[in-house]
């Protein structure tokens, strides 16, 4: 509680000082304005020009200008504005005014960068070769599509049965089976309680595919998807 009383106590002294300190500025500037011959204390503009400050990526110039009719009681004509994009995208999702979707492409495997944290990772033996990672490297695509009485409030019938993402609350489970991430191998599970999704951890790439109960013919498939740029199976964002 005493800590609480010196917060709103502090918290008033500021508020105290800044509205002095303002005030103070307002009657040199109205002083000023009174002194200028020709000049009125509120501008004649019947209209508000807001500048919006572009991010670059749209290409329609640095700022883009609109314009409204200025209302009665309001002091000001211009502003420029630095709108924070993802957030607002974040917003209009949140409120179900939009859908994002993601296209995932595989772009096959980095072998520099691979190559690359092999030969920094050192200590091995005079001959002794490392096997290169197989981590694919997965770009993603997305696009927004507004929810609208227009567009049906994007509704799918074939989206709604093939999507793995399934409703809010529960998740639609994943095929039952053994994935990989180009490192590790992990099995799937799923908590029937929360309705989520998960992956355990069960055993190195390397090592599963040294395993002698792994067919030839399986372990070249899996090189091959994670070589050829096949479509990913499962994505995990971060």
């Amino acid at each position: 509680a005493a800590d609480e009383r010196k917060k709103k106590a502090k918290e008033l002294r500021l508020e105290s000082s800044f509205d002095a300190a303002v005030e103070d500025y307002d009657q040199r500037v109205s002083a000023s304005r009174s002194a200028s011959p020709g000049k009125s204390g509120t501008s004649a503009s019947k209209y508000q020009f807001v500048g919006v400050v572009n991010d670059g990526v749209s290409g329609k110039g640095k700022v883009t200008w609109y314009a409204r009719n200025k209302p009665r009681n309001s002091k000001w004509n211009v502003r420029l504005v630095h709108v924070n994009r993802d957030a607002v995208l974040r917003d209009m999702f949140v409120k179900g005014k939009i859908d994002v979707y993601g296209k995932y492409t595989n772009k096959g495997i980095d072998e520099a960068a691979a190559f690359a944290a092999a030969e920094t990772s050192g200590g091995h033996a005079e001959g002794e070769t490392e096997q290169p990672g197989m981590k694919p490297l997965i770009q993603g695509e997305y696009t927004v599509k507004e929810r609208s009485w227009k567009t049906l409030w994007n509704f799918s019938p074939i989206r709604m049965f093939t999507t793995p993402s399934g409703s809010f609350w529960r998740e639609r489970r994943i095929s039952p089976g053994i994935y990989t991430d180009g490192a590790d191998v992990y099995e799937s599970v799923y908590r029937f309680r929360d309705g989520k999704n998960g992956l355990k951890r069960t055993a190195k790439l390397e090592n599963y595919l040294d395993s002698p109960s792994l067919s030839p013919e399986r372990k070249n498939m899996i090189i091959e998807r994670l070589k050829g740029g096949d479509t990913p199976d499962i994505v995990i964002e971060k």
